[in-house]
Protein backbone atom coordinates (compact mmCIF):
# COMPACT_ATOMS: atom_id res chain seq x y z
CA UNK A 1 0.00 0.00 0.00
CA UNK A 2 3.01 2.54 0.46
CA UNK A 3 4.89 1.55 -2.91
CA UNK A 4 1.89 2.80 -5.32
CA UNK A 5 3.02 6.69 -4.37
CA UNK A 6 6.35 5.78 -5.98
CA UNK A 7 5.26 4.14 -9.27
CA UNK A 8 2.93 6.93 -9.84
CA UNK A 9 6.02 9.31 -9.25
CA UNK A 10 8.00 7.75 -11.65
CA UNK A 11 5.12 7.51 -14.39
CA UNK A 12 4.41 11.21 -13.71
CA UNK A 13 8.33 11.76 -14.85
CA UNK A 14 7.79 10.28 -18.49
CA UNK A 15 4.31 11.85 -18.78
CA UNK A 16 3.73 13.46 -22.35
CA UNK A 17 4.89 17.54 -21.99
CA UNK A 18 2.13 18.64 -24.00
CA UNK A 19 0.28 21.64 -23.54
CA UNK A 20 2.58 21.45 -20.33
CA UNK A 21 5.17 23.70 -18.48
CA UNK A 22 8.05 21.85 -18.11
CA UNK A 23 8.52 24.35 -14.60
CA UNK A 24 4.48 23.50 -13.95
CA UNK A 25 5.98 20.08 -14.35
CA UNK A 26 9.08 20.16 -11.90
CA UNK A 27 6.76 22.04 -9.50
CA UNK A 28 4.07 19.35 -9.60
CA UNK A 29 6.78 16.50 -9.18
CA UNK A 30 8.17 17.96 -5.99
CA UNK A 31 4.87 17.81 -4.46
CA UNK A 32 3.92 14.55 -5.22
CA UNK A 33 7.37 13.28 -3.46
CA UNK A 34 6.82 15.05 -0.93
CA UNK A 35 3.13 13.42 -0.44
CA UNK A 36 4.72 10.13 -1.07
CA UNK A 37 6.88 10.91 1.94
CA UNK A 38 3.66 12.47 4.33
CA UNK A 39 2.11 8.97 2.48
CA UNK A 40 4.74 6.88 3.94
CA UNK A 41 4.81 8.06 7.17
CA UNK A 42 0.78 8.00 7.71
CA UNK A 43 -0.23 11.40 7.39
CA UNK A 44 -2.63 11.05 5.21
CA UNK A 45 -4.44 14.29 5.41
CA UNK A 46 -0.96 16.26 4.35
CA UNK A 47 -0.39 13.74 1.70
CA UNK A 48 -3.75 14.51 0.11
CA UNK A 49 -3.07 18.27 0.42
CA UNK A 50 -0.06 17.29 -1.81
CA UNK A 51 -1.76 15.21 -4.66
CA UNK A 52 -4.07 17.84 -4.49
CA UNK A 53 -1.62 20.67 -5.34
CA UNK A 54 0.47 18.89 -7.43
CA UNK A 55 -2.54 18.00 -9.43
CA UNK A 56 -3.70 21.73 -9.94
CA UNK A 57 -0.59 22.55 -11.19
CA UNK A 58 -0.30 19.35 -13.11
CA UNK A 59 -3.61 17.43 -13.64
CA UNK A 60 -2.54 14.10 -14.80
CA UNK A 61 -5.34 11.50 -13.98
CA UNK A 62 -2.78 8.62 -12.82
CA UNK A 63 -2.52 11.35 -9.44
CA UNK A 64 -6.23 10.50 -8.82
CA UNK A 65 -4.97 7.40 -7.90
CA UNK A 66 -3.29 8.49 -4.97
CA UNK A 67 -5.70 11.05 -4.45
CA UNK A 68 -8.36 8.29 -4.29
CA UNK A 69 -6.21 5.98 -1.88
CA UNK A 70 -5.89 9.09 1.44
CA UNK A 71 -9.38 9.78 0.71
CA UNK A 72 -9.98 6.13 1.49
CA UNK A 73 -7.90 6.12 4.34
CA UNK A 74 -8.77 9.48 5.42
CA UNK A 75 -12.70 7.78 5.84
CA UNK A 76 -14.24 9.51 2.20
CA UNK A 77 -15.02 6.70 0.98
CA UNK A 78 -17.87 8.47 -1.91
CA UNK A 79 -15.00 10.90 -2.48
CA UNK A 80 -12.28 7.99 -3.19
CA UNK A 81 -15.22 6.07 -5.23
CA UNK A 82 -15.07 9.05 -7.48
CA UNK A 83 -11.58 9.51 -7.56
CA UNK A 84 -11.39 5.69 -8.73
CA UNK A 85 -13.71 5.67 -11.38
CA UNK A 86 -12.04 8.59 -12.53
CA UNK A 87 -8.78 7.09 -12.65
CA UNK A 88 -10.58 3.62 -14.31
CA UNK A 89 -12.15 6.28 -16.91
CA UNK A 90 -9.30 8.76 -17.51
CA UNK A 91 -5.91 7.11 -17.52
CA UNK A 92 -6.37 4.98 -19.92
CA UNK A 93 -2.33 5.00 -20.20
CA UNK A 94 -1.97 3.35 -16.60
CA UNK A 95 -0.21 -0.12 -16.16
CA UNK A 96 -2.18 -2.90 -16.16
CA UNK A 97 -1.28 -3.62 -12.27
CA UNK A 98 -2.66 0.26 -11.28
CA UNK A 99 -5.96 -0.58 -13.38
CA UNK A 100 -6.61 -3.93 -11.65
CA UNK A 101 -5.70 -2.24 -8.21
CA UNK A 102 -7.69 0.75 -8.69
CA UNK A 103 -10.29 -1.83 -9.65
CA UNK A 104 -9.63 -4.09 -6.74
CA UNK A 105 -10.56 -0.87 -4.17
CA UNK A 106 -13.60 0.30 -6.26
CA UNK A 107 -15.12 -3.16 -5.77
CA UNK A 108 -14.65 -2.92 -2.10
CA UNK A 109 -16.24 0.65 -1.62
CA UNK A 110 -19.24 -0.44 -4.08
CA UNK A 111 -19.51 -3.42 -1.55
CA UNK A 112 -20.29 -0.79 1.40
CA UNK A 113 -22.11 1.91 -0.37
CA UNK A 114 -25.23 1.80 -1.38
CA UNK A 115 -26.70 3.27 -5.28
CA UNK A 116 -30.44 5.89 -4.18
CA UNK A 117 -32.28 6.24 -7.99
CA UNK A 118 -34.26 10.17 -7.44
CA UNK A 119 -37.53 10.15 -9.51
CA UNK A 120 -38.62 13.50 -9.20
CA UNK A 121 -41.61 15.03 -11.53
CA UNK A 122 -39.94 18.83 -12.16
CA UNK A 123 -36.93 18.81 -14.55
CA UNK A 124 -34.55 20.89 -13.53
CA UNK A 125 -34.74 20.65 -10.14
CA UNK A 126 -31.73 20.89 -7.56
CA UNK A 127 -31.16 17.57 -6.54
CA UNK A 128 -29.01 17.06 -3.08
CA UNK A 129 -28.78 14.10 -0.50
CA UNK A 130 -28.46 14.93 3.03
CA UNK A 131 -27.60 18.54 2.03
CA UNK A 132 -25.31 18.07 -0.37
CA UNK A 133 -25.76 18.87 -4.23
CA UNK A 134 -25.61 15.70 -6.51
CA UNK A 135 -26.93 16.97 -9.95
CA UNK A 136 -30.40 17.87 -11.72
CA UNK A 137 -33.27 16.00 -12.39
CA UNK A 138 -33.84 13.90 -14.37
CA UNK A 139 -30.93 12.46 -12.69
CA UNK A 140 -29.84 9.15 -15.16
CA UNK A 141 -28.12 7.59 -13.13
CA UNK A 142 -28.11 6.18 -9.48
CA UNK A 143 -26.49 8.21 -6.79
CA UNK A 144 -23.71 6.60 -4.52
CA UNK A 145 -24.31 7.40 -0.84
CA UNK A 146 -23.57 5.40 2.41
CA UNK A 147 -26.13 3.09 3.63
CA UNK A 148 -28.37 4.12 6.30
CA UNK A 149 -31.68 6.93 6.32
CA UNK A 150 -31.10 9.61 3.52
CA UNK A 151 -32.74 13.08 3.31
CA UNK A 152 -33.38 13.93 -0.43
CA UNK A 153 -34.82 17.34 -1.42
CA UNK A 154 -35.51 18.77 -4.88
CA UNK A 155 -35.25 22.56 -5.03
CA UNK A 156 -36.27 24.75 -8.31
CA UNK A 157 -37.41 28.43 -8.40
CA UNK A 158 -41.20 28.72 -8.48
CA UNK A 159 -41.97 25.56 -7.30
CA UNK A 160 -42.58 24.33 -3.60
CA UNK A 161 -39.56 22.38 -2.49
CA UNK A 162 -39.98 19.03 -1.94
CA UNK A 163 -38.16 16.02 -0.07
CA UNK A 164 -38.36 12.26 0.55
CA UNK A 165 -36.45 9.88 2.92
CA UNK A 166 -34.80 7.11 1.79
CA UNK A 167 -33.18 3.76 3.73
CA UNK A 168 -30.48 2.75 1.68
CA UNK A 169 -29.16 -0.64 1.88
CA UNK A 170 -25.31 -1.70 2.07
CA UNK A 171 -24.51 -3.06 -1.96
CA UNK A 172 -28.18 -2.58 -2.50
CA UNK A 173 -30.08 0.18 -4.32
CA UNK A 174 -33.37 2.23 -3.17
CA UNK A 175 -35.16 4.61 -4.52
CA UNK A 176 -36.56 7.82 -3.83
CA UNK A 177 -39.61 9.39 -5.16
CA UNK A 178 -40.12 13.21 -4.73
CA UNK A 179 -43.67 14.58 -5.23
CA UNK A 180 -44.92 18.02 -6.22
CA UNK A 181 -48.16 19.39 -4.48
CA UNK A 182 -49.88 19.08 -7.73
CA UNK A 183 -49.36 15.42 -8.18
CA UNK A 184 -47.12 12.70 -6.77
CA UNK A 185 -45.23 10.16 -8.39
CA UNK A 186 -45.89 6.42 -8.75
CA UNK A 187 -42.87 4.04 -8.13
CA UNK A 188 -42.09 3.70 -11.62
CA UNK A 189 -41.94 7.39 -11.95
CA UNK A 190 -45.02 8.13 -14.11
CA UNK A 191 -47.43 10.63 -12.48
CA UNK A 192 -50.57 9.88 -10.84
CA UNK A 193 -53.67 11.67 -11.20
CA UNK A 194 -55.41 12.20 -7.79
CA UNK A 195 -58.27 14.66 -9.05
CA UNK A 196 -60.97 12.37 -8.42
CA UNK A 197 -59.41 11.26 -4.89
CA UNK A 198 -58.97 15.15 -4.06
CA UNK A 199 -62.80 16.07 -5.11
CA UNK A 200 -64.18 12.95 -3.58
CA UNK A 201 -62.86 13.88 0.04
CA UNK A 202 -63.79 17.19 -0.70
CA UNK A 203 -67.33 16.20 -1.59
CA UNK A 204 -67.79 14.14 1.51
CA UNK A 205 -66.19 17.27 3.86
CA UNK A 206 -68.86 19.52 2.25
CA UNK A 207 -72.17 16.95 2.52
CA UNK A 208 -73.42 17.40 5.74
CA UNK A 209 -70.70 19.73 6.92
CA UNK A 210 -72.49 19.94 10.36
CA UNK A 211 -71.69 16.11 10.89
CA UNK A 212 -67.77 16.30 10.24
CA UNK A 213 -67.18 18.86 12.73
CA UNK A 214 -66.43 16.65 15.28
CA UNK A 215 -64.22 19.32 17.06
CA UNK A 216 -65.97 22.27 16.30
CA UNK A 217 -68.81 20.90 17.77
CA UNK A 218 -66.39 19.95 21.27
CA UNK A 219 -65.56 23.50 21.17
CA UNK A 220 -68.90 25.49 20.67
CA UNK A 221 -70.16 23.02 23.83
CA UNK A 222 -67.45 23.94 26.15
CA UNK A 223 -67.85 27.77 25.16
CA UNK A 224 -71.42 27.33 26.01
CA UNK A 225 -70.93 25.45 29.21
CA UNK A 226 -68.12 28.21 30.27
CA UNK A 227 -70.21 31.32 29.51
CA UNK A 228 -72.73 29.53 31.59
CA UNK A 229 -70.77 28.80 34.17
CA UNK A 230 -69.38 32.14 34.27
CA UNK A 231 -73.17 33.79 34.28
CA UNK A 232 -73.87 32.05 37.14
CA UNK A 233 -70.77 32.79 39.28
CA UNK A 234 -71.37 36.50 38.31
CA UNK A 235 -75.32 36.29 39.70
CA UNK A 236 -74.14 34.92 42.88
CA UNK A 237 -71.29 37.29 43.46
CA UNK A 238 -73.89 40.07 42.39
CA UNK A 239 -76.43 38.48 45.00
CA UNK A 240 -73.53 38.66 47.69
CA UNK A 241 -72.40 42.01 46.87
CA UNK A 242 -76.57 43.19 47.39
CA UNK A 243 -76.92 41.33 50.62
CA UNK A 244 -73.50 42.18 52.71
CA UNK A 245 -74.50 45.46 51.15
CA UNK A 246 -78.22 45.86 53.07
CA UNK A 247 -76.40 44.27 56.24
CA UNK A 248 -73.06 45.06 57.32
CA UNK A 249 -72.39 47.77 54.54
CA UNK A 250 -75.54 50.06 55.01
CA UNK A 251 -74.42 52.46 56.69
CA UNK A 252 -70.65 52.25 55.94
CA UNK A 253 -67.97 51.03 53.07
CA UNK A 254 -68.23 47.00 52.92
CA UNK A 255 -64.30 47.06 53.66
CA UNK A 256 -65.09 48.26 56.81
CA UNK A 257 -68.29 47.26 57.95
CA UNK A 258 -68.35 43.91 56.94
CA UNK A 259 -66.07 40.31 57.95
CA UNK A 260 -62.87 39.91 56.24
CA UNK A 261 -64.63 36.51 55.49
CA UNK A 262 -67.30 38.05 53.68
CA UNK A 263 -65.36 39.87 51.49
CA UNK A 264 -62.88 37.18 50.89
CA UNK A 265 -65.68 35.15 49.58
CA UNK A 266 -66.67 38.31 47.25
CA UNK A 267 -63.55 38.33 45.91
CA UNK A 268 -63.22 34.85 45.06
CA UNK A 269 -66.35 34.56 43.55
CA UNK A 270 -65.40 37.82 41.18
CA UNK A 271 -61.70 36.22 40.83
CA UNK A 272 -63.77 32.94 39.69
CA UNK A 273 -66.41 34.98 37.21
CA UNK A 274 -63.07 36.31 35.18
CA UNK A 275 -61.21 33.28 35.09
CA UNK A 276 -64.35 31.39 33.40
CA UNK A 277 -65.27 34.24 31.35
CA UNK A 278 -61.46 34.48 30.10
CA UNK A 279 -62.15 30.59 29.54
CA UNK A 280 -65.54 31.20 27.48
CA UNK A 281 -63.38 33.57 25.29
CA UNK A 282 -61.08 31.53 24.68
CA UNK A 283 -63.42 28.57 23.56
CA UNK A 284 -65.39 30.53 21.43
CA UNK A 285 -62.07 31.79 19.57
CA UNK A 286 -61.31 28.44 19.27
CA UNK A 287 -64.80 27.42 17.73
CA UNK A 288 -64.62 30.04 15.01
CA UNK A 289 -61.05 28.77 14.29
CA UNK A 290 -62.03 25.24 13.71
CA UNK A 291 -65.07 26.16 12.03
CA UNK A 292 -63.58 27.55 8.94
CA UNK A 293 -60.52 24.58 8.93
CA UNK A 294 -62.08 21.37 10.18
CA UNK A 295 -63.11 18.92 7.28
CA UNK A 296 -61.31 21.29 4.38
CA UNK A 297 -58.10 19.83 2.78
CA UNK A 298 -54.48 20.56 4.50
CA UNK A 299 -51.93 20.49 2.70
CA UNK A 300 -48.51 20.64 4.75
CA UNK A 301 -45.09 20.45 2.68
CA UNK A 302 -41.35 20.32 4.26
CA UNK A 303 -39.19 23.47 4.06
CA UNK A 304 -36.11 22.13 2.93
CA UNK A 305 -32.92 24.48 2.26
CA UNK A 306 -31.11 26.71 5.05
CA UNK A 307 -34.00 26.88 7.00
CA UNK A 308 -36.15 23.21 8.69
CA UNK A 309 -39.83 23.75 9.14
CA UNK A 310 -43.45 23.27 7.29
CA UNK A 311 -46.09 25.28 5.60
CA UNK A 312 -49.27 24.30 6.15
CA UNK A 313 -51.81 24.94 3.32
CA UNK A 314 -55.46 25.15 3.62
CA UNK A 315 -57.83 25.00 0.83
CA UNK A 316 -61.40 26.66 1.34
Amino acid sequence: MGLFPILILATLAQASTVGTNAQDRAKAQSLLGEGATLYERGDYYGALGKFNAAYDVYPSSKLLFNIGQTKRLLGRPLEALEAYQRFLDEATNASKEERTDAQSWLDRLQSTLGQLTVLCQIDGSEIAVDGKTVGKSPMVRPVWTTPGRRQVTAVKSGECPMVDYAEVPAGGQTTAVLRPLHGPLAADGSKLDLTESLRSKTDDAGNGWWLGRRWTWVAGGATVALTGAAAIVGWTMQSRFDDLKSSCGKNSPLQTGCSDGDIDSLHTRKLTANVLWGLAGAAAVTTGVLFFVEGRPVTVTPVVGSTSGAMARVEF
